[in-house]
């Protein structure tokens, strides 16, 4: 599976795919846990996931709620992972080159490879 992907794509979809799935996991906790929450993990989550925030301010729109701006920031993701990483090797491979992590994720999670 390795040998379908050149290694710089293959970190930059990792990198891109890992910040993905952390917003969508900060959305998701926003709709039952606030900022001041006292559950240690997801305070700890929100501290993290806010220095991220602090870093791509510029690109954040001012007037999105607080909550969206998690999501504002996965559909930025998914443009990019979507059109940015097949340009690297060819726009005729959208579709085949994309979602790296995800593709890889599903199949050593496929238990039919197992056994």
């Amino acid at each position: 599976m390795f040998n379908y992907y050149p290694l710089f794509i293959i970190i930059f979809d990792i990198f891109f795919g890992l910040l993905f799935w952390i917003f969508i996991i900060k959305f998701f906790l926003h709709l039952f846990f606030s900022n001041e929450t006292s559950v240690k993990f997801v305070s700890n989550f929100f501290s993290i996931t806010n220095s991220i925030y602090n870093k791509v301010n510029r690109i954040i729109p001012s007037f999105l709620p607080y909550p969206l701006i998690s999501l504002y920031l996965v559909w930025l993701i998914f443009i990019i992972r979507f059109y940015i990483v097949p340009a690297f090797s060819g726009l005729e491979n959208i579709g085949i080159y994309v979602f790296f992590l995800e593709k890889n994720l599903i199949f050593y999670l496929n238990f039919n490879y197992l056994f």
